[in-house]
């Protein structure tokens, strides 16, 4: 059997608002201010940084993918959240700054009797998630599955 291939296309705009400051939109989402991380000049820890956004992609993906595999097999969340830390340091072959390792733990609340099924499709959450395969970063994610 051979899988066919799906497309999937995202659009985004940017704006430069000046400075160092930017708008992101995307259609029929509200917009997002940008600039840089704390510590670099311009920085206004009042908006996003591109930094934060993609740690925050990075965790609704995981959740949005071990919420499809639940909602796929019949189990009931109660209750889900997560944290996320990553560092940007230096890579050894280019000395450019890149995520290297970010490190999630998630904390679910399941109905009663789902637990080992909940955590059998931990696995298939995170091969799952397009935003973690799109990242040579080595992501370390600690569930904790919970009744």
């Amino acid at each position: 059997m051979t899988l066919q291939t799906r497309v999937f296309r995202y659009e985004t705009e940017l704006e430069w608002q000046g400075a160092r400051r930017a708008e992101v939109r995307a259609p029929g989402r509200p917009a997002l201010h940008v600039t840089p991380p704390e510590g670099f000049p311009g920085s206004d820890i009042g908006h996003w940084n591109p930094e934060n956004l993609f740690m925050a992609a990075l965790q609704s993906c995981t959740m949005l993918s071990f919420l499809a595999h639940c909602a796929h097999n019949g189990v009931e969340v109660i209750s889900y959240h997560s944290t996320a830390a990553g560092e940007l340091t230096r890579r050894d072959d280019n000395l450019r700054y890149a995520f290297r390792e970010i490190g999630m733990i998630v904390s679910v609340t399941v109905a009663g009797g789902h637990h080992g099924l909940a955590q059998s499709l931990t696995a298939k959450a995170e091969r799952d998630c397009f935003i973690s395969a799109s990242t040579n970063a080595e992501i370390e994610v600690a569930w904790r599955i919970n009744e």
